[in-house]
């Protein structure tokens, strides 16, 4: 396994901890790992129920994404953004959101993990430091005007905000008006 590889590892592991936290806590359950297949990133068992949890990143743009994987991994030489100015950075971190989401949504890998385990869970870190409710706005907007064809792999998307360090938070606009294949 490469370096980054390792690196991206212990991230998105990170961050299924942080989610498996949040629905114990939010529910009352007891969800553990089981198995660490990838993909899925794990499958979660309490008591009798067996889930899935996926995990994708949202980064503001490659170059913010260089920058963070390049500073986290040991022995890489890091490469910082630069300083050229931002235009419409929530428009364009909006349009990576939806496109990272609906990739995963129509991803016909998921479907035996769905077949075995049910619709799963895919959590989904915001790297993006200028996060705020305006963001979510332009976020709702992109995500109103994009076609979707959802396989129905995922009963629900949650965000992890605030650069992927929590709070849970649920993407309320995936569900209305889902169109399932």
């Amino acid at each position: 396994m490469n370096r980054r590889r390792n690196t991206q590892q212990a991230h998105e592991r990170a961050q299924v901890a942080a989610f498996i936290d949040w629905l114990n806590s939010r529910y009352r359950a007891k969800f553990t790992v089981v198995d660490e297949p990838n993909p899925p990133e794990a499958i979660i068992r309490s008591g009798c129920t067996t889930r899935w949890v996926e995990v994708t990143d949202a980064f503001w743009s490659d170059a913010f994404a260089q920058d963070e994987y390049s500073y986290a991994t040991p022995e890489e030489i890091h490469k910082p953004i630069g300083n050229e100015p931002f235009v419409e950075p929530d428009a364009k971190f909006a349009a990576r959101f939806v496109d990272v989401v609906r990739k995963k949504l129509e991803k016909r890998s998921y479907l035996s993990s769905m077949q075995a385990y049910g619709p799963g869970y895919l959590v989904v870190p915001i790297m993006y430091p200028l996060f705020n409710s305006h963001t979510l706005r332009f976020m709702k907007e992109a995500w109103a005007r994009t076609h979707i064809e959802d396989l129905g792999c995922f009963r629900s998307v949650y965000m992890s905000v605030q650069m992927g360090r929590g709070p849970i938070v649920r993407w309320a606009a995936y569900g209305r008006n889902r169109q399932v294949l």
